[in-house]
């Protein structure tokens, strides 16, 4: 059985900025399919994606790159230091499809969790993207009730995820008896 790609984490640069917009918009595309309007997932997704990851969004937030070994981006994770609820704020983590059972989410997770320390860290996902709904259960991550977020002007069902002890997810991402 293969341990999967080798992985480099590292913060994001400018120059990762073009791959990481195009790997969110994507996603999007393939996951919310059925879930925001067509309409949403076409030529407004892309502004949208373009004001996100505008030249200056470093700034903005903390981001991480995974790479493999031949520089091909796995994945990336941006964070918030401070989110709604006062705490570190998982604003996007997003795996390129064939990379995603091979722990690049797990490892760009726990590395969010190793900035957040101490403290908490929650995260907002679509009520009706069941799979990363059930990844972040079985990471420990507890729901809130159900919200309606704000989309791109769209109303959609939410939740708040969210983790008390950073540590505690750190060892619990490791595989660690927590």
């Amino acid at each position: 059985m293969s341990a999967g790609p080798v992985m480099h984490i590292r913060p994001a640069m400018r120059t990762d900025l073009p791959e990481i917009m195009s790997l969110h918009a994507a996603n999007w595309r393939r996951d919310y399919a059925g879930i925001l309007p067509q309409y949403a997932l076409g030529n407004q997704l892309t502004d949208h994606m373009a004001a996100i990851w505008h030249d200056g969004a470093l700034r903005d937030r903390r981001c991480l790159v995974s790479r493999d070994g031949a520089g091909t981006l796995l994945g990336f994770a941006a964070m918030l230091d401070e989110g709604p609820d006062g705490c570190a704020f998982l604003d996007n983590l997003h795996v390129a499809p064939p990379y995603r059972v091979l722990g690049v989410g797990r490892a760009l997770m726990s590395s969010v969790a190793v900035l957040a320390i101490p403290g908490r860290l929650t995260l907002e996902v679509l009520s009706a993207n069941a799979q990363a709904r059930a990844i972040y259960k079985a990471w420990g991550g507890k729901e809130s009730p159900a919200f309606q977020d704000d989309i791109m002007g769209l109303a959609v069902p939410a939740v708040t995820v969210g983790w008390e002890d950073t540590v505690w997810l750190v060892d619990r991402l490791s595989g660690a008896d927590v």
